[in-house]
């Protein structure tokens, strides 16, 4: 017999264990709850024995009609990290099949009256596209508090429209908060009304200031503007606007909260993910009260139903109707199908037919390969030991991106040997599936190399201090860099820390016998900068320039972080190794006489398949710097220059063309030598020497670390 609407239901079995509930909800205050619950259709209240909460199981619209999302939500005890991990490894061990856990309620913003774009008022909704910086896990260095490391395992999921959601706000269209406001059962709503605008006192120490003009900061009448960015999390009730804008300022986060932190902690290693969304009710200062609270916990639960209204409902993964088992566990069936999902270029029939063969007959209608895995998810592996699943997901990896191949072989790679221990048996399998689609392809492919990728970028406010990320990619034959803590520093003692990012990259590389690469991801103002002749050894009688042992390019951050560019992006560089590869080269305007920017930019831009430029100045240079904004903005991958001020030189443009004259593939070799060439002289040969000013950009787009996909 089912409980009435909203009154206790008993616990089911424990193999029933509410298999369709596959979102979390979590809030921390009783008000954030109530706010929470009058948006869920059917709300019904249910306890289990072994766990001291108490749930409310109940519906959310998904981007399928007829098919809502299952969600549970649960408000904690006490509102802190601590009790945040609790109560979410409780509901995890209660609702076993929960896919993503989301952290709903109200937080204090940042706001930013001399930025009116980025200024966040009360009433605002902050969606943490960027996850969460829990800056109370910090180590104190000689710069000052650092956070230890990043928080990984965000909902790609959720993350995913949440970007929708920021593009559709770019382009004017706003969600319609009066539906999303509006429960779908009777409720009383008054508690939640929206307060007067002269309630939004906004301070500076102990002065009322002005808000920026709604026109500046495109906040609208009478409903929340939605704000993209970082959130912070710690065991800290702030109540200090000075403090809020340092810490603000360091971590660059749009609002402070208390719990998140702790559900990531909750759900980390559980093969689940997490989202947050808030509420913005105060300023994190010392005028902090709770006018805004109600209105604040009803946006963001309204924020909740937006994201999961534009989210198709996660799959259950079920026993079989012969009772046969999947292959893998649930969690790990849910990584395939989020790999699967990006994988739009591939033909599923064709997989299919190379991995499974007259196996299993395929589907007589279109599907996606989620659901063709699906289908072949409990079948045994034949003498090759090879499961059709692992199979058929090497024959799409094969097929697909780069960036998206590495990370579907990762993920095949730890199954195989943490779970079905065929280790070996995959790596034979997969050499023969490469060399198969290489021969239908006709083509070749960039080699993947062990590199150091490494970020420098500038503070915002301390103009002779930057920030510095570094990624070590360890393996030859897919793309899966592992990241480090980001580290404050000063542009004095850059070379050190590089020094210590490369010793730490060399004890990964102990046993490898190919050549490395060594990275500089760099924002456009700095590209020009001869980093390969920055040094090692600094503490020996002779200092070893960085090019001597390792091939050094640089590569363009401000693109890296610009998605609307990547497709452009991948389009150059898919040419640059078409068969037989051969680049095509457009010179800068050096060599052209007089001619505008305009046309040059034009002729770039009108040849797609063109893959590399020769810039026509340094981009010191006004000129110079104009052209190599133009070509990345038109997705070119390959950028050549000299690195001295002035236009190019014939000496140094005959030379650009002999090593743009061959594969791609040699390019940086050819690069490599004339610089080691430009090393083994005394410093006075050394500086007429081309090779010592040659510089080169040279940015695979599948070598992304800011587009990886959902991390296993």
């Amino acid at each position: 017999m089912s409980a009435p609407p909203g009154g206790p239901g008993p616990a089911p079995a424990e193999s029933d264990a509410w298999p369709d509930v596959t979102i979390g909800i979590i809030a921390a205050l009783a008000i954030e709850g109530a706010a929470m619950r009058t948006l869920m259709a059917g709300p019904r209240t249910v306890r289990r024995n072994d766990d001291p909460n108490e749930y409310r199981i109940g519906h959310l619209d998904s981007a399928e009609a007829g098919r809502p999302h299952r969600v549970v939500l649960v408000t904690l005890a006490e509102d802190n990290t601590r009790n945040a991990a609790a109560t979410c490894t409780d509901m995890l061990r209660s609702f076993p099949h929960i896919r993503c856990v989301i952290m709903v309620g109200i937080a204090g913003g940042v706001p930013s009256p001399r930025q009116p774009r980025q200024h966040v008022r009360l009433g605002d909704i902050v969606i943490a596209l960027d996850g969460i910086v829990d800056y109370g896990h910090v180590r104190q260095g000689p710069d000052g508090a650092e956070q230890r490391r990043p928080v990984s395992g965000i909902s790609m999921d959720l993350k995913r429209v949440a970007h929708r959601i920021e593009e559709d706000q770019i382009l004017g269209r706003s969600l319609d908060w009066t539906r999303l406001l509006t429960p779908p059962e009777d409720y009383p709503m008054a508690v939640f009304a929206r307060p007067s605008e002269g309630k939004d006192q906004l301070h500076r120490g102990r002065r009322l200031i002005p808000h920026p003009d709604k026109h500046e900061s495109g906040h609208p009448d009478h409903a929340p503007k939605v704000h993209f960015g970082a959130v912070g999390s710690a065991d800290v009730l702030l109540k200090s606007g000075s403090l809020r804008d340092e810490l603000a300022a360091r971590h660059r986060v749009l609002a402070f909260e208390m719990e998140t932190a702790g559900v990531a902690a909750g759900v980390a290693n559980r093969g689940v993910n997490w989202f947050v969304v808030r509420g913005i009710v105060d300023y994190c200062d010392e005028y902090k009260n709770d006018v805004w609270h109600q209105y604040g916990s009803l946006v963001a639960a309204g924020g909740v139903r937006a994201l999961l209204a534009q989210c198709p409902p996660f799959l259950v993964w079920r026993l079989e109707r012969d009772g046969a088992r999947h292959l893998l566990p649930d969690p790990e069936m849910d990584r395939l199908r989020e790999y699967l999902d990006q994988a739009r270029d591939v033909d599923g029939l064709v997989a299919w037919q190379a991995a499974v063969g007259s196996l299993v007959p395929p589907p007589d209608e279109p599907t996606t390969l989620a659901a063709m895995a699906v289908r072949i998810s409990g079948q045994n592996a034949g003498p090759d030991r090879i499961p059709p699943l692992i199979a058929f997901a090497e024959q799409v990896a094969a097929r697909t991106s780069s960036r998206l191949g590495g990370q579907l072989r990762a993920w095949i790679d730890r199954v195989a040997r943490q779970i079905l221990q065929i280790g070996e048996h995959v790596s034979a399998y997969r050499q023969t599936v490469e060399e198969a689609v290489a021969r239908e392809r006709g083509g070749v492919r960039p080699p993947i190399r062990p590199c150091l990728l490494i970020q420098i970028e500038r503070d915002g406010i301390e103009g002779g201090r930057c920030e510095v990320r570094y990624w070590i990619q360890r393996r030859l034959r897919h793309w899966d860099p592992e990241p480090s803590d980001p580290q404050q520093t000063t542009f004095r003692e850059l070379e050190r820390v590089l020094q210590r990012a490369i010793r730490h990259a060399e004890s990964a590389w102990h046993d490898l016998d190919e050549p490395v690469e060594i990275e500089l991801l760099l924002p456009v103002d700095m590209i020009n900068t001869a980093v390969e002749w920055w040094h090692t050894e600094l503490g020996s009688a002779s200092p070893t320039p960085l090019c001597l042992d390792y091939r050094v390019v640089v590569r363009s951050l401000d693109r890296m972080r610009e998605p609307h560019r990547h497709r452009v992006w991948n389009q150059r560089w898919r040419s640059l190794w078409q068969s037989p590869p051969q680049p095509r080269v457009q010179q800068g305007r050096s060599n052209g006489g007089n001619e505008e920017l305009g046309p040059w930019n034009a002729r770039l831009r009108e040849d797609i398949h063109l893959t590399t430029v020769v810039l026509g100045s340094s981009p010191d240079e006004e000129a110079g710097r104009q052209e190599l904004q133009s070509a990345l903005r038109a997705g070119i991958p390959v950028i050549l220059w000299d690195h001295r001020p002035g236009a190019l030189v014939s000496e140094m443009a005959d030379l650009l063309g002999q090593v743009t004259d061959g594969p791609p593939g040699e390019l940086i070799d050819r690069v490599h030598a004339l610089r080691h060439n430009a090393g083994l002289l005394g410093s006075d040969a050394q500086i007429r020497h081309p090779g010592r000013h040659l510089a080169v950009l040279w940015d695979d787009p599948d070598r992304n670390v800011y587009d990886m996909g959902a991390q296993p």
